[in-house]
């Protein structure tokens, strides 16, 4: 297929609500910790409450590149808080339940 052809159509894969992980991020130490999670496509729900602008702004910063490289994506679930996961599981029915359930459009 050439370069600008049709993306292939993505399936949707369930994950069970048991393998999301949700963590309350207070600094930027774990950092690693959380692109593991993803790398390994572990759902992970990240809490900025408590993080000072500057340290949130660069997890979400290394994240994003660690996210469009494993093909997945990030979505404001409230203000601050952030799930990240693979775009197939974000089509599957237990992720698309909870984002329906928890979103608070802004």
């Amino acid at each position: 297929m050439g370069l600008f052809g049709k993306k292939d159509k993505i399936s949707p894969t369930d994950v069970e609500f048991d393998d999301i992980t949700f963590v309350k991020v207070n600094d930027n130490k774990s950092i690693y910790k959380y692109a593991e999670l993803i790398m390994h496509r572990e759902p992970v729900v990240l809490n900025f409450t408590d993080t000072l602008i500057s340290e949130a702004n660069e997890v979400l910063i290394f994240l994003s590149g660690v996210l469009y490289a494993c093909d997945g994506e990030i979505v404001k679930i409230q203000d601050k808080i952030y799930l990240m996961a693979q775009k197939s599981d974000l089509l599957g029915p237990t992720l698309k339940r909870f984002v329906d359930e928890y979103r608070k459009d802004s």
